[in-house]
């Protein structure tokens, strides 16, 4: 049966806009956070049911729009209820609740109607009590009739406190919302209450930022210098297609000094703007669980890369030769052979490669420290060399995997 989302936004006059659903998380509101977890649970829309639409909210919507989600706005459980297909379940969000991703999708998974349950601790007095053993962690699935049901006699009261009694008086079954499938314990659910509260929530979206995969340019030099960017720059809204941008701009600004032949402000802002790039991408991972795919943005920022290498081998040929030329051009050969090789490897053998291997942003750190040590030809000579190991080892690595098959 179809799934969809129905998230309850109430009026908290004590709180910011007076919307729980617009409190800022990781650069967002908490409402884009809520409609998230239904989706990725497998809603096919969600339905936001609240009476006032403040401008916060709308480029909520707005965003989770552009994102590919259809997201609705109710001003009232009539026309909430004439937005369901009647024979779709319902994720019912209470205002401000939390839980974490596997008990959502625990939930989904069960047959309706169900909830996710606490235990009725003191750690747990903010949720709404079901009865002496239990609490409501805010999550509920029911069918439209039962929706359908509670809105003809819902009066005055408030809707999910009813829909709440109701599930209960029904018999729903009721999955833990920490250990649902009684193996592994997870995050525990939060009533956001105010912003104090959302902490918790923000810094588990933060830890997604910290990339899995990548090579040690990205796990060690970008951990340290991208990092501690990203808290900073979503504290201030900031759009990460905008930081990609910026990283973008500024391996140009150093491609411009290389034309001017200022090589050494060019090798040292592209590690900057490999940085930049960094941050942009693990911005992306805040809200979305795999890594973003490769934009215009950073080809944009190799494009640059290459041009300043360009620039730099038309100088270094014009003084010692047009052996130069070939040895510039092995560092982008080297690169873009290894980067083709490296999904059929990953086809052929499900090996993650090895952390050392170069790309561009390897490249560009490695550069300033090289054209220390040895100056501008042994700089270029050292990445190509660097470049074409990387493509070799891909080449015996697919070889290697595509004999092991046929045998």
């Amino acid at each position: 049966m179809p799934l969809a989302a129905l998230v309850a936004a109430q009026e908290q006059t004590d709180i910011g806009d007076g919307l729980r659903a617009t409190l800022p998380l990781a650069g967002r509101t908490l409402i884009e956070y809520q409609a998230g977890l239904a989706m990725a649970a497998g809603a096919e829309h969600a339905v936001i049911l609240v009476e006032r639409v403040p401008a916060a909210l709308a480029q909520a919507v707005d965003r989770l729009r552009r994102e590919g989600l259809r997201v609705e706005i109710a001003r009232s459980v009539t026309d909430a209820l004439d937005r369901f297909h009647p024979q779709e379940r319902i994720i019912l969000i209470a205002d401000g609740a939390v839980a974490a991703q596997g008990a959502v999708d625990a939930l989904a998974a069960a047959g309706s109607p169900a909830l996710l349950a606490l235990p009725d601790v003191e750690d747990h007095a903010d949720f709404e009590r079901i009865d002496a053993a239990d609490r409501w962690a805010g999550f509920a699935l029911l069918d439209k009739p039962a929706f359908e049901a509670t809105a003809q006699m819902l009066g005055d009261w408030d809707l999910t406190s009813t829909l709440l009694r109701r599930l209960v008086q029904a018999d729903a079954a009721r999955i833990s919302a920490i250990d649902p499938d009684g193996d592994q314990e997870l995050p525990r659910p939060v009533l956001t209450t105010g912003p104090a509260a959302i902490s918790a929530i923000e810094a588990g979206l933060l830890r997604r930022a910290q990339p899995d995969e990548g090579n040690w340019t990205e796990h060690a030099l970008h951990r340290l210098f991208a990092g501690p960017l990203v808290p900073l720059l979503i504290a201030r809204r900031i759009d990460q297609n905008h930081v990609a941008l910026g990283a973008a701009a500024l391996a140009w600004i150093a491609a411009l000094f290389a034309a001017l032949g200022l090589y050494w402000a060019a090798v040292l802002l592209l590690p900057v703007a490999a940085a930049g790039a960094s941050a942009a991408r693990r911005m992306a991972r805040i809200w979305s669980r795999t890594a973003p795919p490769p934009r215009l943005t950073d080809l944009a920022r190799h494009a640059a890369a290459l041009a300043a290498l360009i620039l730099l081998g038309r100088t270094l040929a014009a003084e010692g030769g047009w052996g130069w030329w070939t040895i510039t051009v092995l560092v982008p050969a080297g690169l873009c052979g290894a980067a083709a090789l490296t999904p059929i490897v990953s086809a052929l053998r499900a090996q993650p490669a090895p952390r050392w291997l170069a790309n561009a942003d390897a490249l560009a750190w490695t550069a300033p420290l090289l054209a220390i040590v040895g100056g501008w030809r042994w700089m270029v000579a050292a990445l190509a060399g660097y470049a074409m190991i990387s493509f070799t080892e891909r080449f015996s690595a697919a070889w290697k995997a595509a004999r092991t098959g046929e045998s």
